[in-house]
């Protein structure tokens, strides 16, 4: 993409400078903090307490944004890079242009308390022993932070007759109301690029205004074909990503889909509140095929699995999610901080900025 090629009064090298410099000094004052906090004495806690909510401090929305200001894709960027140099390309005439900023809600859902929480009020919080549920919360909100998306994590409580995950529907339908687009992931999925925004992935998979839900498809392979199927040997989508709509079929679709294991409309229904893949399977077995119209099925190479998974190519180009190797959510996270933090950086190097480059023609000693 392009980069802006004046930054205020000021030439854009001076520019680039400070505000790489700028995001520097404040991450790398993080970093510099002792990599395991453990302690001894009260004042200690209460001052690092302090370092990391101090107003003084800069927010970290605005290091997140100025970090991602410059390499953040646009709506309507006819193309992604991919790390390998293959491309992602827009289809013509995309319908989003604009950023959307708070009509777009990411949103988490747990009935689990987070494990960074309690380390952190404990002074023992520690990046290299974050479980992967914190690590797909935290993209998800640098995710709204780099566009941004209003964000909330939603802390339910459990169903007594029913599995957790049930919590979905209700949830979705109780915030849909005051946003146009809701975008869900489970804590084991995660945006690939956290620079690419929603509206370019809507453009991609050309979602309409009539679509109420966008979901990938399960993988699944004729050598076990019983496994991520309904009864009618159709493919389940997977609820782990949704991307959801507000328009008039959303709330009936919610309605129906939370209510479904009553057995008031759907007979059986509750056959799914605990078993696999229990509010997934009431969806595939039961949901979709009232509202067949306003559902997009994505392929599950779209916006499921991962890397490594041949199984109905699901190598999740735009959304990953880990079933399986869910230490890799943390990864993806790290490669996406790092190439924002690094690429300032490489810029002073590649222009030498500061003549910090210097040319040594003999090797002699003068």
């Amino acid at each position: 993409m392009m980069m802006p090629s004046t930054l205020g009064g000021r030439s854009p090298l001076f520019a680039l400078s400070v505000s790489a410099g700028f995001v520097l000094i404040f991450i790398f004052a993080l970093m510099a903090w002792p990599s395991r906090m453990t302690f001894g004495a009260s004042h200690m806690y209460r001052s690092y307490r302090y370092a990391a909510n101090s107003k003084a401090n800069v927010p970290i929305s605005e290091v997140i944004k100025l970090l991602y200001q410059n390499i953040k894709a646009a709506p309507s960027e006819p193309f992604i890079r991919e790390p390998n140099g293959s491309h992602l390309e827009l289809p013509p005439n995309p319908r989003y242009t604009k950023n959307m900023g708070s009509d777009v809600l990411i949103l988490d859902l747990e009935t689990r308390p987070l494990k960074s929480t309690e380390e952190y009020n404990n002074g023992e919080y520690e990046w290299r022993n974050l479980n992967h549920v914190s690590g797909g919360i935290f993209n998800h909100y640098t995710y709204a932070l780099v566009h941004g998306y209003d964000y909330k994590f939603i802390h339910a409580s459990e169903f007594e007759d029913r599995h957790a995950t049930w919590i979905k529907p209700s949830a979705l339908a109780n915030h849909i109301k005051k946003y146009k687009f809701i975008v869900f992931l489970d804590a084991d999925a995660a945006f690939r690029f956290l620079h690419v925004p929603i509206e370019w992935m809507l453009n991609y998979w050309s979602i309409q205004p009539h679509h109420s839900f966008v979901m990938a498809k399960d993988p699944w392979s004729a050598r076990e074909p019983q496994f991520n199927s309904d009864r009618f040997n159709r493919t389940y989508t997977n609820t782990g990503f949704m991307i959801v709509q507000n328009n008039e079929n959303t709330m009936p679709i919610l309605k129906a889909w939370h209510e479904c294991p009553d057995d008031t409309r759907y007979k059986n229904c509750s056959q799914w509140k605990r078993p696999r893949f229990h509010e997934q399977s009431a969806f595939g077995e039961y949901i979709r095929y009232d509202y067949e119209q306003y559902i997009k099925e994505l392929d599950c190479g779209e916006a499921n699995g991962y890397p490594g998974v041949d199984i109905s190519n699901c190598q999740g180009k735009l959304i990953r999610h880990y079933w399986f190797e869910k230490k890799n959510v943390k990864v993806d996270f790290r490669e996406n901080i790092m190439n924002a933090i690094t690429l300032p950086i490489q810029r002073v190097f590649a222009e030498n900025i500061g003549g910090i480059v210097q040319e040594q023609e003999e090797n002699i000693i003068h």
